[in-house]
């Protein structure tokens, strides 16, 4: 539950790091840039490590008690996600992909 409410703000980060804008968007960072590159990779694995094995293992037991069961850890998790949006903010929340600032 934690994970999937505070995955809008993961992906933002891990979004901005894999395009080079790790310190904000109103930043060059230059060299930099591979940096958060890598540190995007980093973070995209970590995010995966932390919402995979939860996610299979609940689809495992939903699949065992009845197979229309399989669809509640996603439908949980696509709840949480909207959640997380609504916690931080839809325009904040835009505003990590980049949508907003002056180019």
């Amino acid at each position: 539950m934690l994970v999937s409410l505070s995955s809008p703000l993961w992906i933002g980060c891990i979004y901005m790091d894999f395009t080079g804008h790790g310190k904000g968007y109103a930043y060059e960072l230059g060299d930099e840039a591979d940096i958060y590159a890598l540190f995007g990779v980093l973070e995209l694995l970590l995010w995966l490590l932390a919402i995979l094995p939860v996610t299979i293992s609940l689809c495992k037991k939903g699949y065992y008690q009845k197979r229309a069961f399989v669809w509640l850890p996603f439908l949980a998790f696509a709840g949480f996600f909207a959640a997380g949006i609504g916690i931080i903010g839809w325009n904040e929340f835009i505003k990590l992909f980049g949508f907003g600032y002056p180019t």
